[in-house]
Order: C-alpha cells, then sequence, then structure tokens
C-alpha cells in the first residue's frame, strides 16, 4: 500500500497483555502507519509497560519510537481513600501466581530497544503543534498523558483527526459497581478530552465483551504456526486462564479489550452496535470513574461515539488475517520462546 495512503495513527498503551495484541494489531496492518508508541501506567508501573512495549517493537522488528509517559494519574492518587487499598487476593494454582499481566510478558525477548529521551507528553505536544497531516490516537490504558496535554493545550484538539479509547461501560464494568479500569485509574482526564471537544470514539467493555476469545480459537491463532499467533495465544490463555478461576460461574473465555479498539481504527465496521451520545464521568463518591450519559428527555449535544457491541467473526477473523504472517515481518528466532 502507498505510503500516503496509511492511515497516520500513535499508540497509548500500559502493555499489558491485551495492549501487546493491540499493538500487534497496529504493527502488523499494512493500513496503519505508527508514528510513535506513548507508554503510561495502569496494568503495571510505567517502567515495566515500557519494557514490553520495547520489546514487542523489538520482536516485531518494528523501529517505532516508544515514549514513557506518567507514571501516576492526575490528580486522584492525590486524594487520601479514593484510591482503595487493593482487596484482591493472589490466585495459586498448583504453586504457580495467576495473573492477567505479567510483570514480563511470556515470549518477549530481552531487549536492547531504548525510549526516547522526551516524555510522552511532550511528543505528543511537538509532533501535534508541527504536523500538517491528520493524526489518528489509539488510546488503550488509563488517559493521563492525554488528559495533560489537552489540559495544557487544548487547542491542539484541532490536529487530532480520530480518537479512538477503549474504556468506560455502559451496562458493564470491572474495577468498582460503575467503573471500567482505564477510566477509573483517571476520571479526571477522560473529562478534560470531552470539554476540549475532541468527540471519542469510546469502545467500552460491553462492546468487548461481546467479543471474548475462548481457547478454541487460540487453537486457530496457534495453527498459524507465526510468532504472532503463537504469542497472542499464549496470552488469550494466561488472561482464560486467571479469569476462569477468579469468575468460576462466568465460563473459560476472555475479552481482549485493547485489540478490539486497535481493529476499529483499522475497519470501523468490526463495531456493530454505537450511540451517539452526551457524556461526562463523574470524579467524586462511590461512582467515581463511571461514564454517565445525559438520560434526559433532551439531552445536550452530543461529544462522543459509543461503541455497545461487535462482531465476533469479523473481530477474530482480523486477528488470525493480521497474524498469518503474510503481512509485514517478525522475528522468527523468537518463535521458540513461546510456551503454552
Amino acid at each position: 500500500m502507498y505510503e500516503r495512503n496509511r492511515k497516520k495513527v500513535i499508540l497509548d498503551v500500559d502493555t499489558g497483555s491485551d495492549d501487546a495484541i493491540a499493538i500487534m494489531v497496529a504493527l502488523k496492518s499494512e493500513k496503519l502507519k505508527v508514528e510513535g508508541i506513548c507508554t503510561v501506567w495502569g496494568n503495571l508501573g510505567v517502567e515495566q509497560t515500557t519494557f514490553n512495549t520495547l520489546a514487542v517493537c523489538e520482536v516485531l522488528n518494528m523501529d517505532v519510537p516508544v515514549y514513557a509517559g506518567c507514571p501516576h494519574s492526575m490528580v486522584k492518587d492525590l486524594t487520601p481513600g479514593r484510591v482503595p487499598e487493593s482487596d484482591i487476593k493472589p490466585i495459586i494454582i498448583d504453586g504457580r501466581e495467576l495473573s492477567l499481566h505479567s510483570e514480563r510478558l511470556s515470549g518477549l525477548p530481552d531487549t536492547n530497544k531504548t525510549r526516547e529521551a522526551l516524555h510522552a507528553v511532550e511528543f505528543y505536544h511537538k509532533y501535534l503543534k508541527e504536523t500538517t497531516e491528520p493524526v489518528t490516537i489509539v488510546a488503550v490504558g488509563p488517559l493521563t498523558n492525554l488528559g495533560f496535554l489537552f489540559r495544557m493545550a487544548p487547542e491542539l484538539a484541532d490536529k487530532v483527526d480520530e480518537l479512538i479509547i477503549m474504556g468506560g461501560g455502559v451496562e458493564v464494568s470491572n474495577v468498582s459497581e460503575g467503573g471500567e479500569a482505564n477510566v477509573w485509574h483517571d476520571p479526571e482526564a477522560l473529562q478534560i478530552i470531552l470539554e476540549a471537544g475532541l468527540n471519542p470514539l469510546l469502545v467500552t467493555l460491553d462492546a468487548t465483551f461481546s467479543v471474548p476469545l475462548t481457547d478454541s480459537d487460540c487453537d486457530v491463532l496457534e495453527s498459524l504456526n507465526t510468532f504472532e499467533g503463537r504469542f497472542a495465544a499464549s496470552v488469550v490463555r494466561q488472561r482464560i486462564e486467571y479469569e476462569s478461576v477468579k469468575h468460576a460461574t462466568r465460563g473459560a473465555w476472555s475479552p481482549i479489550h485493547d485489540a478490539l479498539a486497535a481493529c476499529a481504527c483499522i475497519d470501523r465496521s468490526v463495531l456493530t452496535e454505537v450511540l451517539t451520545e452526551n457524556c461526562r464521568v463523574e470524579c467524586t463518591g462511590i461512582c467515581d470513574g463511571e461514564l454517565l450519559l445525559d438520560r434526559r428527555a433532551k439531552p445536550a449535544s452530543a461529544n462522543a461515539t459509543i461503541a455497545v457491541k461487535a462482531d465476533k467473526d469479523k473481530f477474530f477473523g482480523m486477528l488470525c488475517s493480521l497474524f498469518s504472517g503474510n503481512g509485514r515481518e517478525s522475528l522468527k528466532s523468537h518463535e521458540e520462546e513461546i510456551t503454552a
């Protein structure tokens, strides 16, 4: 595909298991040109999310600049008691501690690739001030980097062609009664984005839970006989094992949240039900981090598009196509490092 026909994209990630798959989706797509990857705290500390991001780029043989970003929320952690102590107990099976996001993702090599000198927020500011072409931002972690950016320079919202966020939930939540993790971790950041007029596409938990992957899907990914397929299968199996124990009555499956947002950047039709709504984020009390839709008879003007359902066959088909080995070449020598 000609360079001029590729959509320019910046990724914002907290790599993490599903982030790693999302990065592979973006880097393997011939429809996207990844201009840079910004890291943030979230699933893990920012040092570890940055390392994992660099390692994914290395194993795919992709020379993409990586910019380390914010290590904490904008303001949430400054209020005593607002971030409660975790009550999550470790899950130990046969002497192994299960996890959703390993500190070091299994199957990734050691890497000598280094982060860029610029802080992620500085990179965004410089890039958006200088660019003369539209850029899409795909943000799949806490939105702290973008919150600082658009608090500092809201006028740069005009330079963003599209902002796709994996975040929020309408009928589904995870870390609290009403909060999805990425939004709950830094509610003020998303509220700043909404007030800056960016009109983001929110790929919510409702959408990601509609297209979970199963062990059978992992079998198919493994059968592709590529590094990408094997690595994705190993990551998904890790997630399924953890979630099958944590949510024993739910069944053996796992939503791969961030990968759906990346796929929506390539082909919006993977999302089958979207709402055009006015929304805001609650930043206090028991509803901290909840996405609030304006349900009045005459709601305020829409400020976001909210995806609540997706097409499983299309989503999984995109993953298989991108990871089949027909696209850009990865470092095959690392395939033997993958363990199921």
